[in-house]
């Protein structure tokens, strides 16, 4: 199965892509810099470029049957939320047009959801701090998830926690009411991604 990565030189999307060559998929990615591929650069076909290009998108999703994102938001106050839902846009558009239906999409640790959600403590004190502090992180999240709702694809959010570095322990638990960890390490969240958003 052939799939494209965005975000593949990311925290996430490193782990996303080591996965998912030890798994046998034959992977697209999208890179601003190729040497930040590292030994992963003989390993898949890459479009040097940027996701806030449509000629970069197309040529980067063409052939592949499943598209995943690891893009990150704005990490600054001067961030620009509006350009990340332009890119949706872009995306959304082009996935429709070629016929690709699976679409998975990383969301943040406090991203919005459905109704009835019970969210922890640890979870809402997150959101505190990101509305002070990263307020361009939330809107441009949730700018990609009123573009999604729209669309006529086969998307999946995932609105993982913070995101930590370690050896994987193989207690992800997955749960659309219930958001209660504050954590998650990069591995389980990789595994989890591929093996139920994309199974082979």
């Amino acid at each position: 199965m052939k799939i494209a990565i965005f975000g593949s030189t990311g925290f996430l999307g490193k782990a996303l892509l080591n996965k998912a060559l030890e798994k046998g998929y034959q992977v697209q990615t999208l890179v601003r810099n190729p040497a930040k591929l590292g030994e992963f650069k003989q390993k898949v076909e890459f479009v040097q470029g940027n996701i806030f290009n449509v000629e970069d998108i197309q040529e980067t999703v063409v052939g592949t049957e499943a598209v995943l994102s690891a893009v990150g938001p704005p990490q600054k106050k001067t961030g620009k939320p509006e350009v990340y839902k332009t890119a949706m846009e872009n995306l959304v558009s082009i996935l429709e047009k070629q016929g690709i239906k699976r679409f998975i999409h990383t969301g943040g640790a406090v991203h919005p959801g459905g109704e009835n959600e019970n969210w922890s403590m640890g979870r809402r004190m997150i959101k505190i701090y990101l509305t002070l502090f990263a307020k361009p992180i939330l809107e441009a999240k949730y700018l990609e998830w009123e573009v999604l709702k729209k669309s006529s694809l086969d998307w999946t959010l995932v609105r993982p926690p913070q995101i930590i570095n370690g050896a994987s322990k193989g207690e992800l638990i997955a749960d659309e009411k219930n958001l209660a960890r504050t954590k998650v390490y990069v591995e389980d969240l990789a595994e989890f991604i591929l093996n139920h958003c994309c199974p082979r």
